[in-house]
């Protein structure tokens, strides 16, 4: 339950792109293996290291990957020293969620410093997003996480076709050519994200 609210709270405040929440070590070394994340959250319970073989794992196939742990008892949890230079945090699951919030707002600042400034012009069109009617900004987030027009049907219950009107009107707002919307709304999410307080 823990892992799925943790999953909520990534994809739909923070608008990462959560791969799957493991049960066990062993089901989320499949996961690592088939798409080796950034970011792994690891719910960890003192008194064992029967977690590592996942961060063990990821590192190995992304060594600059990401850990966050996550334990009901974080005044006494410390990341093993070899995990040390990995981990962004450790966040006590007790505590409300803002704490993972701050921790995990920090990293993507970090991470994202020279990666996803703005380019010059650009920040009058993120800005002018701000402006949209709720349902076209809902399409621009979900443009901004990489879901296709038919995705975005399925998720927010419009038809194909309601989709690719507003595309083509938030566009037509935004005074960009449709191929060049997909950008912005990618630069838009880091940017939101970027702004959070």
């Amino acid at each position: 339950m823990v892992g799925q609210a943790i999953a909520g709270i990534l994809s739909e405040v923070a608008g990462f792109n959560v791969l799957g929440v493991s049960c066990t070590v062993d089901s989320a070394c499949d996961l690592i293996r088939a798409s080796p994340p950034d970011l792994l959250v690891i719910d960890v319970q003192l008194g064992g290291d029967s977690y590592r073989p996942a961060p063990d794992l990821l590192l190995q196939l992304n060594p600059n990957a990401a850990l966050l742990f996550v334990t009901a008892l974080a005044e006494e949890f410390l990341a093993p020293t070899d995990l040390q230079p990995f981990t962004i945090g450790i966040v006590n699951k007790s505590q409300a969620w803002d704490s993972m919030l701050e921790v995990l707002q920090s990293w993507w600042r970090h991470r994202t410093d020279d990666l996803y400034l703005p380019l010059p012009g650009c920040e009058q069109h993120l800005t002018a997003i701000t402006t949209l009617s709720p349902r076209e900004q809902r399409v621009i987030e979900a443009l901004g996480r990489g879901l296709l027009n038919k995705e975005i049907a399925v998720e927010l219950n419009l038809s194909l076709a309601t989709v690719e009107t507003y595309r083509k009107g938030v566009a037509s707002k935004l005074g960009i050519s449709g191929s060049e919307l997909v950008r912005i709304a990618t630069l838009y999410r880091c940017w939101r994200w970027g702004r959070m307080d």
